[in-house]
Protein backbone atom coordinates (compact mmCIF):
# COMPACT_ATOMS: atom_id res chain seq x y z
CA UNK A 1 0.00 0.00 0.00
CA UNK A 2 1.15 3.46 -0.97
CA UNK A 3 1.09 6.22 2.07
CA UNK A 4 2.07 9.51 0.18
CA UNK A 5 4.81 8.84 -1.70
CA UNK A 6 6.35 5.82 0.66
CA UNK A 7 5.25 2.43 0.27
CA UNK A 8 4.65 0.43 3.26
CA UNK A 9 4.22 -3.29 3.40
CA UNK A 10 1.05 -4.31 5.63
CA UNK A 11 1.09 -8.37 5.87
CA UNK A 12 -1.73 -8.68 7.67
CA UNK A 13 -5.05 -9.99 5.30
CA UNK A 14 -7.52 -8.81 7.51
CA UNK A 15 -7.12 -5.42 5.67
CA UNK A 16 -7.48 -6.43 2.05
CA UNK A 17 -10.69 -8.66 2.83
CA UNK A 18 -12.00 -5.36 4.68
CA UNK A 19 -11.25 -3.55 1.57
CA UNK A 20 -13.13 -5.48 -0.84
CA UNK A 21 -15.94 -6.93 1.43
CA UNK A 22 -17.23 -3.10 2.25
CA UNK A 23 -17.24 -2.68 -1.50
CA UNK A 24 -19.38 -5.55 -2.13
CA UNK A 25 -21.51 -4.96 1.22
CA UNK A 26 -22.10 -1.26 -0.01
CA UNK A 27 -24.25 -2.33 -3.11
CA UNK A 28 -27.31 -2.03 -1.46
CA UNK A 29 -29.51 -0.69 -4.40
CA UNK A 30 -32.25 0.23 -2.12
CA UNK A 31 -30.17 3.20 -0.66
CA UNK A 32 -31.62 6.15 -2.68
CA UNK A 33 -35.15 5.00 -2.29
CA UNK A 34 -35.86 3.73 1.25
CA UNK A 35 -37.59 6.48 2.87
CA UNK A 36 -39.86 5.95 -0.52
CA UNK A 37 -39.77 2.36 0.35
CA UNK A 38 -41.24 3.10 3.23
CA UNK A 39 -43.63 6.19 2.85
CA UNK A 40 -45.31 3.93 -0.29
CA UNK A 41 -46.88 1.81 2.84
CA UNK A 42 -46.74 4.06 5.92
CA UNK A 43 -47.71 7.54 4.15
CA UNK A 44 -46.70 10.20 5.97
CA UNK A 45 -42.81 11.45 6.67
CA UNK A 46 -43.34 10.78 10.24
CA UNK A 47 -43.79 7.28 10.34
CA UNK A 48 -41.10 6.87 7.62
CA UNK A 49 -38.83 9.08 10.67
CA UNK A 50 -40.58 6.92 13.39
CA UNK A 51 -38.81 4.30 11.62
CA UNK A 52 -35.27 5.77 11.08
CA UNK A 53 -36.03 6.69 14.94
CA UNK A 54 -36.99 3.25 16.38
CA UNK A 55 -33.70 1.97 14.27
CA UNK A 56 -31.39 5.23 16.07
CA UNK A 57 -32.56 4.02 19.38
CA UNK A 58 -32.13 0.02 18.79
CA UNK A 59 -28.31 1.17 17.71
CA UNK A 60 -28.45 3.29 21.33
CA UNK A 61 -29.67 -0.16 22.83
CA UNK A 62 -26.98 -2.37 21.66
CA UNK A 63 -24.05 0.18 20.72
CA UNK A 64 -21.79 -0.35 23.59
CA UNK A 65 -22.99 -4.16 24.61
CA UNK A 66 -21.68 -5.02 21.13
CA UNK A 67 -18.54 -3.38 21.21
CA UNK A 68 -17.72 -4.71 24.75
CA UNK A 69 -18.57 -8.49 23.22
CA UNK A 70 -16.00 -7.69 20.75
CA UNK A 71 -13.48 -6.69 23.02
CA UNK A 72 -14.04 -9.33 25.28
CA UNK A 73 -14.74 -12.36 22.75
CA UNK A 74 -13.27 -10.93 19.18
CA UNK A 75 -13.68 -8.81 16.92
CA UNK A 76 -13.66 -11.09 13.96
CA UNK A 77 -16.31 -13.05 15.37
CA UNK A 78 -18.65 -9.53 15.97
CA UNK A 79 -17.95 -8.92 12.45
CA UNK A 80 -19.16 -12.21 11.12
CA UNK A 81 -22.18 -12.14 13.15
CA UNK A 82 -22.63 -8.59 12.30
CA UNK A 83 -23.13 -9.32 8.50
CA UNK A 84 -25.31 -12.63 9.00
CA UNK A 85 -27.93 -10.14 11.13
CA UNK A 86 -28.11 -8.01 8.45
CA UNK A 87 -28.74 -10.65 5.66
CA UNK A 88 -31.93 -11.89 8.13
CA UNK A 89 -32.62 -8.03 8.04
CA UNK A 90 -33.40 -7.65 4.97
CA UNK A 91 -36.05 -10.84 4.80
CA UNK A 92 -38.30 -8.36 7.05
CA UNK A 93 -37.47 -5.62 4.26
CA UNK A 94 -38.22 -7.48 1.19
CA UNK A 95 -41.44 -8.50 2.51
CA UNK A 96 -42.33 -4.92 3.78
CA UNK A 97 -45.14 -3.35 3.23
CA UNK A 98 -46.47 -2.39 7.12
CA UNK A 99 -44.87 -0.96 9.82
CA UNK A 100 -44.22 -4.01 12.05
CA UNK A 101 -42.30 -5.42 8.83
CA UNK A 102 -40.14 -2.34 8.77
CA UNK A 103 -39.92 -2.24 12.39
CA UNK A 104 -38.38 -5.68 12.77
CA UNK A 105 -35.70 -5.00 9.44
CA UNK A 106 -34.73 -1.87 11.61
CA UNK A 107 -34.50 -3.40 15.36
CA UNK A 108 -32.35 -6.44 13.37
CA UNK A 109 -30.32 -3.88 11.37
CA UNK A 110 -29.67 -1.98 14.07
CA UNK A 111 -28.14 -4.95 15.62
CA UNK A 112 -25.44 -5.52 12.76
CA UNK A 113 -24.77 -1.73 12.60
CA UNK A 114 -23.66 -1.81 16.42
CA UNK A 115 -21.55 -5.36 15.97
CA UNK A 116 -19.90 -3.20 13.22
CA UNK A 117 -19.76 0.59 14.15
CA UNK A 118 -16.44 0.42 16.57
CA UNK A 119 -15.25 -3.08 15.65
CA UNK A 120 -13.70 -2.38 12.27
CA UNK A 121 -12.13 0.49 13.23
CA UNK A 122 -10.88 -1.15 16.50
CA UNK A 123 -9.55 -4.80 14.27
CA UNK A 124 -7.84 -2.41 11.79
CA UNK A 125 -6.14 -0.43 14.18
CA UNK A 126 -5.03 -3.67 16.62
CA UNK A 127 -4.31 -5.21 12.27
CA UNK A 128 -1.79 -2.70 11.73
CA UNK A 129 -0.27 -2.22 15.83
CA UNK A 130 0.45 -6.07 15.48
CA UNK A 131 2.97 -5.17 12.71
CA UNK A 132 3.86 -1.59 14.49
CA UNK A 133 2.37 0.01 11.67
CA UNK A 134 0.12 2.09 13.91
CA UNK A 135 0.72 5.47 12.42
CA UNK A 136 -0.82 4.66 9.06
CA UNK A 137 -4.25 3.94 10.81
CA UNK A 138 -5.83 7.34 9.24
CA UNK A 139 -4.14 6.27 5.79
CA UNK A 140 -6.01 2.72 5.71
CA UNK A 141 -9.23 3.82 7.48
CA UNK A 142 -9.25 6.75 5.21
CA UNK A 143 -9.05 4.43 2.11
CA UNK A 144 -11.31 1.55 3.56
CA UNK A 145 -14.31 3.96 4.64
CA UNK A 146 -13.99 5.59 1.03
CA UNK A 147 -14.70 2.04 -0.73
CA UNK A 148 -18.32 1.39 0.89
CA UNK A 149 -19.18 4.60 -0.90
CA UNK A 150 -18.07 3.33 -3.71
CA UNK A 151 -19.57 0.32 -4.05
CA UNK A 152 -23.03 2.57 -2.76
CA UNK A 153 -22.09 4.91 -6.26
CA UNK A 154 -22.88 2.25 -8.42
CA UNK A 155 -25.85 0.40 -6.36
CA UNK A 156 -27.58 3.19 -6.41
CA UNK A 157 -26.98 4.11 -10.05
CA UNK A 158 -28.37 0.61 -10.22
CA UNK A 159 -31.26 0.56 -7.40
CA UNK A 160 -32.77 3.73 -9.00
CA UNK A 161 -33.10 1.92 -12.46
CA UNK A 162 -34.56 -1.10 -10.67
CA UNK A 163 -36.90 1.51 -8.67
CA UNK A 164 -38.14 2.29 -12.21
CA UNK A 165 -39.71 -1.90 -11.98
CA UNK A 166 -40.70 -1.02 -8.54
CA UNK A 167 -39.81 -0.32 -4.84
CA UNK A 168 -39.07 -3.55 -3.76
CA UNK A 169 -36.74 -4.54 -6.48
CA UNK A 170 -33.68 -2.89 -5.13
CA UNK A 171 -34.28 -5.01 -1.92
CA UNK A 172 -34.33 -8.30 -3.43
CA UNK A 173 -31.44 -7.61 -6.07
CA UNK A 174 -29.67 -6.66 -2.47
CA UNK A 175 -29.58 -9.78 -1.10
CA UNK A 176 -26.43 -10.93 -3.29
CA UNK A 177 -23.85 -8.53 -2.17
CA UNK A 178 -24.92 -8.96 1.53
CA UNK A 179 -24.25 -12.77 0.99
CA UNK A 180 -21.05 -12.55 -0.74
CA UNK A 181 -19.86 -9.92 1.72
CA UNK A 182 -20.22 -12.60 4.75
CA UNK A 183 -18.72 -15.45 3.51
CA UNK A 184 -15.48 -12.95 2.75
CA UNK A 185 -15.76 -12.15 6.73
CA UNK A 186 -14.95 -15.74 7.21
CA UNK A 187 -11.30 -15.47 6.15
CA UNK A 188 -10.13 -12.78 8.27
CA UNK A 189 -7.94 -13.58 11.48
CA UNK A 190 -8.11 -12.42 14.73
CA UNK A 191 -5.18 -10.18 16.02
CA UNK A 192 -2.97 -9.94 18.90
CA UNK A 193 -4.06 -7.24 21.43
CA UNK A 194 -4.89 -6.47 25.37
CA UNK A 195 -8.10 -8.49 26.28
CA UNK A 196 -9.28 -7.97 29.78
CA UNK A 197 -9.40 -11.07 31.77
CA UNK A 198 -12.50 -10.60 33.31
CA UNK A 199 -15.51 -11.38 30.63
CA UNK A 200 -17.58 -9.57 32.40
CA UNK A 201 -19.82 -7.08 29.84
CA UNK A 202 -21.36 -4.61 31.94
CA UNK A 203 -18.20 -3.73 34.28
CA UNK A 204 -16.17 -3.38 31.12
CA UNK A 205 -19.25 -1.06 29.33
CA UNK A 206 -18.91 1.13 32.39
CA UNK A 207 -15.10 0.96 32.84
CA UNK A 208 -14.84 2.45 28.91
CA UNK A 209 -17.54 4.78 29.11
CA UNK A 210 -15.84 6.88 32.11
CA UNK A 211 -12.48 6.94 29.55
CA UNK A 212 -15.08 9.40 27.62
CA UNK A 213 -16.17 11.84 30.65
CA UNK A 214 -12.44 11.92 32.34
CA UNK A 215 -10.77 13.01 28.96
CA UNK A 216 -11.69 16.40 27.84
CA UNK A 217 -10.47 15.42 24.15
CA UNK A 218 -12.50 12.67 24.35
CA UNK A 219 -15.95 14.13 25.60
CA UNK A 220 -15.29 17.24 22.80
CA UNK A 221 -15.38 14.78 20.06
CA UNK A 222 -18.33 13.10 21.79
CA UNK A 223 -20.56 16.54 21.57
CA UNK A 224 -19.71 17.46 18.30
CA UNK A 225 -20.75 13.94 17.25
CA UNK A 226 -23.88 14.07 19.10
CA UNK A 227 -25.00 16.93 17.43
CA UNK A 228 -23.37 15.98 13.84
CA UNK A 229 -25.08 12.60 14.29
CA UNK A 230 -28.28 13.87 15.35
CA UNK A 231 -29.19 16.05 12.33
CA UNK A 232 -26.78 15.44 9.82
CA UNK A 233 -27.85 12.14 9.53
CA UNK A 234 -31.33 12.92 10.30
CA UNK A 235 -31.03 15.17 6.86
CA UNK A 236 -29.22 12.21 5.34
CA UNK A 237 -32.01 9.89 5.81
CA UNK A 238 -34.65 11.82 4.61
CA UNK A 239 -32.92 13.31 1.45
CA UNK A 240 -35.00 11.03 -0.72
CA UNK A 241 -38.09 12.79 0.09
CA UNK A 242 -36.22 16.18 -0.10
CA UNK A 243 -35.45 15.85 -3.55
CA UNK A 244 -38.74 14.87 -3.70
CA UNK A 245 -39.94 18.15 -2.82
CA UNK A 246 -37.55 19.94 -4.99
CA UNK A 247 -39.46 18.35 -7.61
CA UNK A 248 -36.94 16.16 -8.62
CA UNK A 249 -37.54 13.31 -10.81
CA UNK A 250 -37.78 9.73 -9.02
CA UNK A 251 -35.26 8.24 -12.17
CA UNK A 252 -32.27 10.72 -11.23
CA UNK A 253 -32.20 9.85 -7.61
CA UNK A 254 -29.92 7.38 -7.76
CA UNK A 255 -27.28 9.32 -9.88
CA UNK A 256 -27.65 11.90 -6.98
CA UNK A 257 -27.06 9.03 -4.52
CA UNK A 258 -24.30 8.08 -6.55
CA UNK A 259 -22.70 11.76 -6.19
CA UNK A 260 -23.18 11.78 -2.53
CA UNK A 261 -21.45 8.83 -2.42
CA UNK A 262 -18.82 9.40 -4.55
CA UNK A 263 -18.16 12.69 -2.36
CA UNK A 264 -18.08 10.69 0.50
CA UNK A 265 -15.50 8.34 -0.53
CA UNK A 266 -13.20 11.04 -1.86
CA UNK A 267 -13.47 12.50 1.63
CA UNK A 268 -12.55 9.31 3.36
CA UNK A 269 -9.30 9.07 0.45
CA UNK A 270 -8.25 12.63 0.69
CA UNK A 271 -8.71 12.74 4.67
CA UNK A 272 -5.49 11.59 5.86
CA UNK A 273 -3.41 13.96 3.46
CA UNK A 274 -5.70 16.88 4.22
CA UNK A 275 -5.04 16.28 8.09
CA UNK A 276 -1.31 16.11 7.22
CA UNK A 277 -1.39 19.70 5.80
CA UNK A 278 -3.31 21.42 8.47
CA UNK A 279 -3.56 19.34 10.94
CA UNK A 280 -6.66 17.27 12.57
CA UNK A 281 -8.12 20.01 13.85
CA UNK A 282 -7.57 22.44 11.49
CA UNK A 283 -9.16 19.92 8.59
CA UNK A 284 -12.13 19.12 11.35
CA UNK A 285 -12.86 23.04 11.56
CA UNK A 286 -13.22 23.86 7.66
CA UNK A 287 -14.82 20.58 6.92
CA UNK A 288 -17.42 21.70 9.03
CA UNK A 289 -18.22 25.29 8.32
CA UNK A 290 -18.39 24.26 4.63
CA UNK A 291 -21.02 21.64 4.95
CA UNK A 292 -23.63 23.02 6.88
CA UNK A 293 -23.23 26.52 4.95
CA UNK A 294 -23.38 24.66 1.63
CA UNK A 295 -26.21 22.40 3.06
CA UNK A 296 -28.35 26.00 4.08
CA UNK A 297 -27.88 27.20 0.76
CA UNK A 298 -29.37 24.52 -1.23
CA UNK A 299 -32.77 25.23 0.61
CA UNK A 300 -32.34 28.50 -1.29
CA UNK A 301 -31.92 27.05 -4.58
CA UNK A 302 -34.34 25.02 -6.71
CA UNK A 303 -34.09 21.65 -8.55
CA UNK A 304 -30.77 20.52 -9.85
CA UNK A 305 -29.02 23.49 -8.02
CA UNK A 306 -30.42 22.29 -4.75
CA UNK A 307 -29.27 18.83 -5.55
CA UNK A 308 -25.73 20.20 -6.72
CA UNK A 309 -25.46 21.88 -3.05
CA UNK A 310 -26.55 19.33 -1.19
CA UNK A 311 -23.92 16.23 -2.32
CA UNK A 312 -21.28 18.66 -1.66
CA UNK A 313 -21.13 18.48 2.15
CA UNK A 314 -20.51 14.74 1.93
CA UNK A 315 -16.73 15.39 1.11
CA UNK A 316 -16.79 16.91 4.95
CA UNK A 317 -18.30 13.26 6.16
CA UNK A 318 -15.47 11.87 4.17
CA UNK A 319 -12.84 13.96 5.79
CA UNK A 320 -14.23 14.13 9.07
CA UNK A 321 -14.65 10.06 9.65
CA UNK A 322 -10.91 8.76 9.53
CA UNK A 323 -9.63 12.17 11.98
CA UNK A 324 -11.93 11.31 14.27
CA UNK A 325 -11.56 7.65 14.53
CA UNK A 326 -7.73 8.16 14.99
CA UNK A 327 -8.09 10.78 17.36
CA UNK A 328 -10.43 8.73 19.64
CA UNK A 329 -7.61 5.55 18.74
CA UNK A 330 -4.96 7.11 19.95
CA UNK A 331 -6.52 8.25 23.50
CA UNK A 332 -7.54 4.60 24.94
CA UNK A 333 -5.98 1.29 25.30
CA UNK A 334 -6.80 -1.92 22.95
CA UNK A 335 -8.60 -3.72 25.52
CA UNK A 336 -11.09 -0.99 25.36
CA UNK A 337 -10.73 0.64 21.88
CA UNK A 338 -13.67 -0.96 20.55
CA UNK A 339 -15.97 -0.21 23.55
CA UNK A 340 -15.24 3.46 23.32
CA UNK A 341 -15.52 3.60 19.81
CA UNK A 342 -19.03 2.45 20.32
CA UNK A 343 -19.84 4.59 23.53
CA UNK A 344 -18.69 7.45 20.72
CA UNK A 345 -20.93 6.18 18.32
CA UNK A 346 -23.88 5.54 21.18
CA UNK A 347 -24.29 8.89 22.17
CA UNK A 348 -24.52 9.92 18.04
CA UNK A 349 -27.30 7.61 17.52
CA UNK A 350 -28.88 8.41 20.89
CA UNK A 351 -29.22 12.40 19.33
CA UNK A 352 -29.81 10.70 16.05
CA UNK A 353 -32.81 9.01 17.58
CA UNK A 354 -34.50 12.15 19.83
CA UNK A 355 -33.80 14.51 15.94
CA UNK A 356 -35.29 12.30 13.63
CA UNK A 357 -38.92 12.09 14.65
CA UNK A 358 -39.36 15.96 15.69
CA UNK A 359 -37.27 16.91 11.91
CA UNK A 360 -40.30 14.89 10.57
CA UNK A 361 -43.06 16.13 12.48
CA UNK A 362 -41.68 19.32 11.49
CA UNK A 363 -41.63 18.46 7.98
CA UNK A 364 -45.39 17.62 8.27
CA UNK A 365 -46.51 20.71 9.95
CA UNK A 366 -43.83 23.19 7.52
CA UNK A 367 -42.23 21.48 5.07
CA UNK A 368 -38.80 19.43 4.45
CA UNK A 369 -37.15 21.92 3.31
CA UNK A 370 -37.41 24.59 6.41
CA UNK A 371 -36.68 21.75 8.76
CA UNK A 372 -33.57 20.89 6.48
CA UNK A 373 -32.34 25.27 6.95
CA UNK A 374 -32.80 24.95 10.45
CA UNK A 375 -30.87 21.54 11.24
CA UNK A 376 -28.05 23.11 9.06
CA UNK A 377 -28.20 26.34 10.82
CA UNK A 378 -27.77 24.50 14.20
CA UNK A 379 -24.81 22.36 12.62
CA UNK A 380 -22.62 25.45 12.43
CA UNK A 381 -22.29 24.93 16.61
CA UNK A 382 -20.14 22.04 15.30
CA UNK A 383 -16.91 23.62 14.14
CA UNK A 384 -16.68 25.69 17.56
CA UNK A 385 -17.02 22.65 19.27
CA UNK A 386 -13.65 21.37 17.15
CA UNK A 387 -11.49 24.67 18.38
CA UNK A 388 -12.16 23.48 21.80
CA UNK A 389 -9.67 20.34 20.73
CA UNK A 390 -6.33 19.95 22.46
CA UNK A 391 -3.21 21.59 20.75
CA UNK A 392 -2.10 19.22 18.26
CA UNK A 393 1.64 17.62 18.77
CA UNK A 394 3.69 15.47 15.97
CA UNK A 395 2.30 12.21 15.55
CA UNK A 396 4.24 9.56 16.18
CA UNK A 397 2.20 6.19 15.89
CA UNK A 398 2.83 6.11 19.72
CA UNK A 399 -0.74 6.30 21.86
CA UNK A 400 -1.08 8.40 24.65
CA UNK A 401 -4.08 6.58 26.51
CA UNK A 402 -6.35 8.00 29.57
CA UNK A 403 -5.10 6.45 32.86
CA UNK A 404 -8.15 3.82 33.84
CA UNK A 405 -6.87 2.90 37.10
CA UNK A 406 -9.05 5.05 39.21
Amino acid sequence: MRIGKEKVEIRSRNIPILFVSEVIYGLLFFLPILALYYEESLFTVTNVAIVFAVEAFCVVLFEVPTGAIADLFGRVRSINLAYISALLALVFLAVGGSMLMFILYAVINAFARSLTSGTISALIYDSLKEEKKEQYFKKVMGNMLALWPLGASVGSILGGYMAAVSLRTPVLFSFVPVAIALVMTFFMKEPNYEREPDKNILKHMLVSSKVIFRSRQLFIIAAACLIMSSLGETIHRLDGIYFEFKQIPIVYFGFISAFIYGMSAAGHYLSYGISKKLGNKAALVIAYILSPLLTLLATFATGFGAAALFIIPSLSYGIKNPIIDHLINAEIPSSLRATVLSVNNFIGQLGFALAAPAVGFFSQVYDINIAIRISAMILFVVPVLFLLLKRERRETGQSSTVDISR
